[in-house]
């Protein structure tokens, strides 16, 4: 059975939920392999078991964490190469479409993007015009390249070896271009400032410190204190005598 070569997205210490769903379409065409950059393979081995990966060839050089895609692209080149996959899923995120980009420039395969399901014969389907169309779609130009867009394939549970297979390639000074000098993480939600007892929506007497009374004048109050209504007198016209 050929390979389906899985770029894994992840933290460094947990996979991602969208590698589990691209683990989870692979196993449909064929033998699941999960191409992981970086450290933190061993602490994620079970859970990729758990929903069927085969393997996990570990490219666990820092040089794909220091600099920008390029090296993930040389390195999902070299592989393809070398395994003859049946296909080549990346997570239709930013990065991965820039991965699958240039993987496919490097190799001349053809690239889909934004898929969000496949046939038996890999066909993609699309949704285009912000869910208007559906559409679609087949690689017709070597090994299909497919990025799947996340939250488009539920995860599915199912027995896996998993096992880890280390990979070095030599990547080259072009892919050395773009260094990562620094990595920003989002920081937990704050609690939302305490309220003062004005802002709250209670008037306190500047005084005594003790929750002013309001008074609320209705429109039939209104009326009355005027001594006006749409049936009084003051309403009635005037009548004229002529002469």
């Amino acid at each position: 059975m050929a390979e389906i070569l899985i770029l894994a997205e992840h933290d460094g210490e947990a996979v991602k939920k969208v590698t589990l769903e691209l683990v989870t379409l692979a196993r449909r065409f064929g033998e699941p392999a999960v191409v992981w950059t970086g450290p933190g393979a061993e602490a994620a081995q079970a859970r990729l078991a758990e929903f069927g990966a085969a393997k996990v060839y570990v490219a666990a050089d820092p040089v794909y964490d220091d600099y920008v895609v390029a090296p993930k692209a040389e390195l999902l080149a070299e592989l393809a190469g070398q395994k003859s996959p049946a296909a080549v899923l990346v997570a239709s995120t930013a990065e991965g479409r820039e991965v699958g980009g240039r993987l496919a420039v490097k190799t001349g395969w053809g690239i889909l993007t934004d898929v969000v399901g496949l046939g038996d014969d890999i066909t993609a389907e699309q949704v285009i015009f912000g869910g208007a169309i559906n559409v679609s779609s087949r690689v017709r130009l070597g090994t299909p390249i497919i990025a799947v867009r996340p939250n488009a394939i539920s995860p599915e549970p199912a027995a896996g070896e998993a096992v880890i297979e280390p990979v070095s390639i030599a990547v080259s000074d072009a892919a050395k271009q773009a260094r990562i000098t620094e990595r920003a993480r989002s920081a937990p939600p704050s609690a939302p400032p305490a309220l003062s007892p004005t802002r709250a929506g209670i008037r306190t007497s500047s005084r005594s410190g003790r929750p002013a009374r309001r008074y609320r004048r209705s429109s039939t109050s209104r009326s009355v204190s005027q001594g006006r209504s749409s049936t009084g007198p003051a309403c009635r016209p005037r009548r004229r005598s002529w002469s």
